[in-house]
């Protein structure tokens, strides 16, 4: 049997008749393919080309033979042959015994030796990735001595029935060279390394990599593309179909793929130049993976109206920011990976939709159309309020309630709580811990009812207070509090005679640790009437740490404190009362009622009583809506 032995320069193969072939050269090396490729080379004394290793058992360093039978020699000769470890580069890529090399736990090269590079392993091991462009560098060295046609032919036969389509054919350094854009005939062809047999019985080799053929952008190749466009171009709809622009019949020497942004911004400098009212443009199947530098379509091509990119690489809906400007109302996205990412319809609409409100038809189905108001694009939304009132009428309500009741919560004896909630009442407390600023709430995790992190049914049962005295009873446990008046914000969501629904946000701070125990609370109050008054139904309070502004402001005001009104003081004149019907006595016992509460000045009291119509109920709301806010001047509190 013929032994094979792998050495630096190609594939030797030694027979016993003492001769050798060169039958596996490596592109760029010496080539033996020529008139004397068969000559037959006799092993001489001056001829001999074999190296010994030094023995397993301790030797010399290397075996020395001088006048030696022949028998030794062989015996040499086949020593170093097996000691050698096995190599990737065989002919066809088989191993000694005419297999192919799968064995993982065996040494793939001579110890030593460098580490082989990606495609010269046996067929099942070789692979290629896909990359952003997907264009590979076929080479076929040696490949100049072969017919083209020939070559390309045999190609065809490897990777049919898939076509073979070969881009930018050439030859370098006596290697046949071509452009692939398809990953699964490059690899097919990566495959095939040497399992073609030419002619004179060489196989063939086929080197395959990532490479993207190289263009320079001039005026040679504007003027071709622009050509190209104007037979693609529709007059009538206003379309132009740039679809597979590289593969175009009058592009075929020149690399002119989409994707590539110098190229993509010189395509659209040359629409611009001379089809300025384009309605729709087609880029599908261009391998078009980024978008940055088409932010300026919009400006350029201000009547697009309709965008298909199918079949492109397009990753993340974010990408399509850069298209935001443009007013579109069709576009085609099937084919890119975004949409495998978005594979709920109505999330991938949604999506889509953030970009282009103005879409009407997506991927060849018409939308739904867009909800919208119809208001004018340059009009203000309302400024924000820190309160927020359904109904005026319900404001005194809210104001003479909540005054009573935190009262109350902040003295020493919560017990007179029970008149302000319903028999049959309901209390919940979530607590947000954080251990930011040092703020603890660890007073109120232990009765905690946030139904995300309790899942058991019965702790869930337990943490709901039901009826009128477990409420009022868990709430004199809680820490003694003091509340900032000047840091709530109260919102009356719904009001009725009979029902009220209510929310309170604001900071208190434990009375045992003024300084450092500040907290944040929000309670929803469902207020019903019970009696001559109103009680609690339903209360949820949440309490977390305060932010760092909060902080800085709590417990702080701008004007002079004010007494703590009483329920008991009510208004002189009905909040129904006109001017023509309040005479001036009235009047002056208002502005004097409405200096004593709110401490301001007689002149900013008669102020804001004017500018009510002399509502006192609305003066009071007004004032302290404002107060809250920070927006009465110092001036007005100046006596």
């Amino acid at each position: 049997m013929p032994r094979q032995n792998n050495r630096r320069g190609g594939n030797r193969i030694w027979n016993n008749d003492n001769r050798y072939n060169n039958g596996g050269n490596q592109f760029g090396e010496h080539d033996d393919r020529g008139e004397n490729t068969g000559n037959k080379l006799h092993r001489t004394k001056n001829t001999r080309r074999v190296s010994f290793k030094p023995s397993g058992a301790g030797g010399t360093g290397g075996r020395q033979f001088n006048n030696k039978p022949q028998k030794n020699l062989n015996l040499a000769i086949r020593t170093t042959l097996d000691d050698d470890d096995d190599m990737v580069d065989f002919p066809n890529g088989l191993n000694r015994d005419g297999n192919y090399h799968r064995n993982p736990n065996a040494r793939l090269r001579r110890r030593g030796s460098p580490v082989p590079r990606t495609g010269h392993g046996p067929p099942g091991m070789r692979k290629l990735v896909s990359g952003t462009s997907g264009w590979f560098l076929v080479t076929v060295p040696h490949g100049q001595k072969y017919d083209k046609e020939y070559v390309l032919k045999e190609l065809q036969t490897l990777v049919a029935p898939e076509s073979l389509i070969p881009h930018y054919v050439k030859v370098e350094s006596s290697a046949l060279c071509f452009y692939v854009d398809d990953i699964k005939i490059a690899q097919t062809l990566l495959q095939g390394d040497r399992r073609i047999t030419l002619p004179d019985g060489f196989k063939m080799i086929i080197r395959v990599r990532n490479n993207i053929p190289q263009v320079q952008i001039d005026a040679n190749l504007k003027e071709k593309m622009k050509l190209a466009m104007a037979k693609r171009y529709t007059a009538a709809t206003k379309a132009l179909d740039l679809t597979k622009f590289h593969t175009d019949v009058d592009l075929k020497d020149i690399f002119c793929a989409l994707f590539r942004p110098t190229i993509m911004l010189a395509a659209i400098d040359i629409i611009a130049e001379n089809i300025p009212d384009l309605e729709a443009l087609d880029l599908s199947d261009n391998k078009i993976h980024l978008l940055d530098h088409l932010k300026c379509l919009a400006k350029k091509l201000p009547c697009l109206k309709i965008l298909h990119m199918a079949n492109n690489k397009i990753t993340s809906p974010n990408s399509l920011d850069a298209l935001k400007e443009c007013q579109l109302v069709d576009l085609v996205l099937k084919g890119n990976p975004l949409r495998d990412r978005l594979r709920e319809e109505t999330v991938y609409i949604s999506e889509i939709r953030k970009k282009f409100p103005k879409l009407l038809r997506l991927d060849f189905i018409n939308l739904p159309p867009p909800m919208g108001f119809d208001i004018p694009d340059e009009m203000n939304m309302p400024s924000p309020k820190a309160s927020y009132l359904c109904n005026y009428s319900g404001a005194d309500i809210v104001r003479q309630f909540l005054e009573q009741y935190f009262i109350i919560f902040d003295s020493d004896n919560r017990q007179p709580l029970l008149d302000a909630y319903h028999e049959h009442a309901m209390f919940s407390l979530t607590a947000t811990h954080s251990s930011q600023q040092g703020q603890r709430l660890g007073s109120y995790l232990p009765h905690n009812r946030n139904i995300l992190r309790i899942k058991d049914y019965e702790a869930r049962g337990r943490h709901l207070k039901s009826g009128r005295l477990p409420v009022v009873s868990f709430l004199s446990e809680l820490p003694a509090t003091q509340h900032d008046p000047n840091s709530f914000a109260v919102d009356l969501s719904f009001f009725t005679p009979k029902l009220m629904l209510l929310t309170v946000t604001g900071l208190y701070r434990e009375r045992s640790k003024p300084t450092e125990n500040i907290c944040s609370f929000q309670r929803i109050l469902v207020i019903v009437p019970s009696g001559s008054g109103f009680c609690i139904k339903n209360e949820m309070l949440h309490i977390n740490n305060p932010t760092m502004v909060q902080i800085k402001s709590a417990f702080k005001t701008t004007a002079p404190s004010t007494p703590a009104p009483t329920p008991s003081i009510a208004a002189p004149a009905p909040s129904t009362s006109a001017p023509s019907s309040t005479d001036d006595a009235t009047k002056l016992q208002m502005v004097q009622l409405m200096s004593q509460r709110s401490n301001m000045n007689l002149e900013w009291s008669e102020k804001c009583l004017i500018e009510t119509n002399w509502d006192f109920d609305r003066a009071a709301f007004v004032f302290t809506e404002l107060n809250n806010q920070h927006k009465i001047p110092a001036e007005a509190f100046a006596k």
